[in-house]
């Protein structure tokens, strides 16, 4: 019998597959972590339930861009309406996020430590040269992930927000699409876009004048404004026609006695 020692490649063989397993299985926990959260929108036309969706990668990550492509898939169903309502609680997620990208600038909050790992090799770290390091990892972690958000063309924050307000509008025409001629959803529209508006207005008040933001948040406001009338106007229409319609149904008599 063959040793070992005499085929050297027959020991390295089994070694290699325990590696190769090793690193299928640390890029498959790496996937998973990374995996976005999927965000289910509402079944029924509730106001609640349309700003109450479950979060995912947080705007400000690198990899927000799969989640957005995440949400585009799941978005994709043959219900117009399902759609729709999906469609409109994107559009409120993307106020919702651009207000809080915008509250973590002005807070000037830096990178985040890293739990467990930052605390450790920070005391280990500032003891040694007396400084005051809070976050090493996770400023590291933060230089990358900004690095990335520069290859995009999200690199500032008002690059973010104009990127999730353009999506805002986008989501409201698409909503508006996929619900018409759907059953009497004026009173979610105007709900919501109250909502909406009261919540331009919170994003107003942590902008300054340097953002840049000025035009997109007016636009906004504007086209929230506009496709709720639409909407009121629309539904007041099919009203009276079909007022007209009964009318016509039941015509009064000739006249005689």
């Amino acid at each position: 019998m063959p040793l070992a020692d005499d085929h050297p490649e027959a020991a390295l063989l089994p070694m290699s597959c325990v590696v190769l397993r090793r690193l299928v299985a640390a890029y498959v926990v790496a996937a998973l972590s990374l995996a976005p959260l999927t965000a289910h929108a509402a079944g029924a036309a509730d106001v609640d339930a349309l700003w109450n969706q479950p979060q995912g990668v947080g705007v400000d990550s690198a990899f927000y861009v799969v989640q957005a492509w995440w949400d585009g898939v799941t978005r994709a169903t043959s219900d117009p309406a399902q759609r729709g309502l999906a469609e409109l609680a994107q559009a409120n997620a993307d106020l919702l996020n651009s207000y809080t990208v915008l509250q973590q600038k002005r807070s000037g909050a830096g990178p985040q430590p890293v739990a467990v790992i930052d605390p450790f090799l920070s005391g280990i770290y500032n003891f040694i040269t007396g400084s005051n390091a809070k976050a090493p990892v996770g400023s590291l972690l933060s230089w990358a992930n900004q690095s990335l958000l520069n290859l995009e063309g999200r690199g500032s924050t008002t690059d973010i927000v104009q990127s999730l307000l353009k999506d805002f509008r986008s989501q409201q025409a698409a909503a508006v699409s996929d619900l018409a001629g759907g059953s009497d959803l004026s009173a979610l529209w105007a709900e919501n876009a109250d909502r909406d508006s009261a919540f331009l207005v919170k994003i107003k008040g942590v902008t300054i004048a340097s953002d840049g933001l000025a035009g997109s948040l007016n636009d906004a406001g504007q086209s929230t404004v506009a496709i709720a009338a639409k909407q009121h106007a629309d539904d007041k229409a099919k009203a009276n026609d079909k007022t007209d319609k009964g009318h016509s149904g039941h015509p009064q008599g000739n006249g005689k006695p």
